[in-house]
Formats: C-alpha cells, structure tokens, sequence
C-alpha cells in the first residue's frame, strides 16, 4: 500500500482498528456517566429513549431529560461497541465503508437508534444475503446501514394503534401482536433495502456516499404509503430544540474528536504514513486502504472540527440530538470520501442560500432581513443540510467545487419537504433527499453548463 508520495504504508490489523472505535464508544459512556451519575436517572432516562419514537429529528436530550443528559452518549457508546464486535465475530473488513456505518449507528443513538430497534432491519439484510449466497462478512456494513428505518421498528410495535388512529403523544399499549407486526416489517424492511442499495448507484452514477439513504427513503416511502393506505399512519413529529447545555455538550463532541485524533497520530506513527495528503485531499473510495488508518483517523476529527466551527458561526444553533447525529456521520464518511476539501463548496451553497431564503422570508414577514437570514442559517434544519450535504462529495471530486456549491443550494431548498414522504420513518432524509438530488438536479446542472459551453465556444 502506498500514498501518492509513494511512501509504504505498513497497516494496522483489524483488531486494533476495532479497538480504537471500542475504545471511543467506552469513552462515550464514560461521559454518559460523568454528565448522569445517578442511576436511577440513568435508568429512567434509559427508559424514556427506549420506548421513544425515534422518528426524525428526535431530539433525545429532550426526551430523556435535561438532568439525564448523559443517556444518549451510553446509548450511542453501546451501539458502536455492539458494531465492531460484529464486525470481529463475522471478519468484516474495517475499511471506510465499515466505519461509516458505524458511526452512522452511533451518530444516530443520539436521535433515533436504540439498543433494540435496530435488529430486524439488521437481519433483515443477512436473510438477503443468505438468500442470494452472500458471504455475510460483505454485507455486515450495509446491515448497519440499514438501520436508517429504525423508528418504523419502535413505531409500529409502541405507537401504532389498529382502530383507525395513530398518536406520537402517548406510547400506545405494547403487546405481542404489535411487536411482531413490528418484526416482520422490519425484516422485510431490511430485506429491500439491500435490494435498492445493490441497483441505486448505477441510477445516481455513484454521486452520493449515502446510497444507504437513498435506499432507506425508498423503501420507507412504500411502507408508509401502504401504512396510510390500512389506516394505520402517524401524524408527523413535534419536536423542540432548546438551548440545553450547549457549551457542555460541544466540550463533550471536542473530546470525542480529540480522542481520534490522537489515536491517529499515534497510529500514524506505527504505520510510517504521512498525515498532511488526505486532509486537504480529493479522494473517493476507502480512505484507510489509500493513506492508512491513522491518517483516516484524523482526518476524521478534522472534519469533525470543521462540523463544530460551522456550528459555533451560526451563532443561533442550539445542540440537539440531530446535530450530534449529522456530525458524526461526517466524521464517519471522512474514513469514505468526505475532506474539508469536499465539505467546503457543498456548506457554503447551504450556507448563502439560507441567507437568501431566510433573509427574504423575514423581509416578507416584515421583520429585518440580517436577523432573519443568520436564525435561519442556524435553524436545526439548515444546520443538519450544510453537515448532512457533505455526502455529495462525489459531486466534488467528479465534477468540481461549482456543482458541488450548486448542489448545495438545490439540497438546501428541497430537504425540509421530503421527511413527510417516508412518514419521518428514514432517519437518513438528507441521504435521501441527497439521492433526489444527485439523480435528477445534478445531472440537469451539469446538461446546462454543457450547452452554455457550447454556446460561448
């Protein structure tokens, strides 16, 4: 293995790289512990994430309590632990692809993901591929994947009633019917998002790294759809988003990062790779097989890093459990294709484009222009687009920092309207309105700047 400098690579084993992620998910609850050191907070709060409905935008630092903040980082460091000894049990290659579905889990035991909902969509997945003679060590990371449809799992087996209604307002009586409704929908759910994931790529020319996403949305969408169809659908989410600990829980972010990166840097050093080549570097493709692990490591706290700034130039962001769940699945990507390189055009075509739009919606409202454009830059839904938007660096590294900057600003219009098409049941909206994106608008762009090409030649 050799860097563009031609320097050797001498990779680390896949046990240690399961270590290091052991390691942070340790760590992780380590700060769940400190943030909630009594247990029977930890235990109610454990309780209310639970049996919480998981849907989009869940806010769980809400849901569980401001005293019980600490829950969602023990439940999100159990989830990543569960993952790599998955990985270890069936030999998964931990390559960029493994670490991104991760850490997609984890970012998401934040929001949506519990210790119990994930498990059909998983296995789901393994039945695809023992059906079709697939070795289950090569689909171990799209299982992780498709956990994106988790919340249909806590939904329908807590929330769904069958008398014609449906309420997120209570938790609706559990029983065995419900559940293995929510069981056997969950597999079959699983099932075909295996099937979407293995044709999408060729249908968006693999311009988006959240293929998952794409796949998810897609299959939620048929699921919702048939759930309206019976009478059994959901109204949609009332979440909040206040301004809970914000300085705590960014320190909290800061020390899991700083923990990459000084794992990478160590590792670096048993691996004699260079650092500086992926950071600012085009890439596409596993980064751990291109620059090695260590290098990817910090690359991954450097694209966390840059998630944090965003957040703190907002000036009006608040932390909430989405924004815990976008970041760290930027910072898992980093191992799969993300740089600041490709996340720079993509945020910025979110970022001007709230400007425009909030401003003018503001000036319609009769309120200031600025005030209106910067809370609207620092909206929870602006702010998980510019973060989320980054998984079109393909877009990037294909077809350079202008169609990814427009990109942007088409993802950054359209992601507010299409969590009501999978009934906020698709935990990666932004992955697949991304692959509504990539597949029609981009495609568009890139037939307009070629005729006007044309024309000026």
């Amino acid at each position: 293995m050799t860097t563009s400098n031609q320097q050797e690579i001498k990779p680390v084993g896949n046990t240690l790289r399961a270590l290091v992620f052991i390691g942070l998910g340790i760590l992780s609850i380590i700060i769940g512990f400190v943030l909630t050191p009594s247990l029977e907070g930890i235990a109610e709060g454990f309780r209310l994430q639970q049996s919480a409905t998981g849907m989009l935008d869940l806010n769980t630092f809400m849901v569980v309590g401001e005293g019980n903040i600490g829950v969602p980082f023990i439940n999100a460091g159990i989830l990543l632990i569960v993952v790599m000894l998955t990985y270890l049990a069936t030999k998964t290659n931990i390559n960029g692809g493994a670490i991104a579905a991760a850490f997609m889990v984890y970012g998401f035991g934040f929001c949506g993901k519990t210790l119990w909902n994930v498990w059909p969509l998983f296995f789901g997945v393994i039945i695809h591929a023992i059906v079709n003679k697939k070795k289950i060590n090569t689909v171990t990371g799209l299982a992780w994947f498709s956990a994106a449809l988790s919340p249909m799992v806590s939904i329908l087996s807590m929330y769904t009633r069958f008398d014609g209604t449906s309420t997120m307002g209570e938790v609706a009586q559990f029983n065995s019917v419900s559940f293995a409704l929510a069981v056997v929908i969950g597999l079959i759910a699983g099932y075909f998002v295996a099937v979407f994931a293995g044709f999408l790529p060729e249908k968006h020319n693999g311009l988006t790294l959240y293929n998952a996403g794409m796949a998810a949305g897609l299959t939620g969408f048929f699921i919702f759809s048939l759930m309206k169809a019976l009478g059994i659908a959901h109204s949609g989410p009332s979440h909040e988003y206040p301004n809970i600990a914000n300085g705590v829980l960014a320190a909290c972010i800061a020390i899991l990062l700083i923990y990459l990166l000084v794992a990478g840097l160590l590792i670096t050093a048993k691996e004699r790779s260079g650092i500086d080549l992926i950071v600012t570097k085009l890439y596409s493709g596993s980064a751990v097989e291109q620059f090695g692990f260590g290098p990817t490591l910090a690359n991954m706290a450097v694209a966390g890093f840059a998630c944090l700034l965003y957040w703190f130039l907002t000036r009006t962001a608040n932390a909430h459990g989405p924004l815990f769940a976008c970041l760290f699945t930027v910072v898992g990507f980093a191992s799969n294709g993300i740089s600041v390189r490709t996340m720079l055009p993509i945020m910025c075509g979110v970022y001007l484009t709230s400007i425009i739009v909030g401003g003018t919606q503001g000036a319609l409202q009769g309120n200031p222009f600025f005030e209106s454009a910067f809370n609207y830059v620092g909206s929870k839904n602006m702010l998980i687009a510019a973060v989320f938007g980054c998984g079109m660096a393909p877009v990037v590294f294909k077809h350079g920092s202008w169609v990814g900057f427009l990109a942007g600003v088409i993802h950054s219009i359209l992601v507010p309207n299409t969590g009501v098409l999978h009934g906020w049941m698709n935990l990666y909206n932004n992955g697949f309105c991304i692959g509504l994106v990539v597949t029609f608008f981009v495609p568009a762009v890139l037939a307009v700047l070629k005729t006007n090409k044309k024309e000026s030649a």
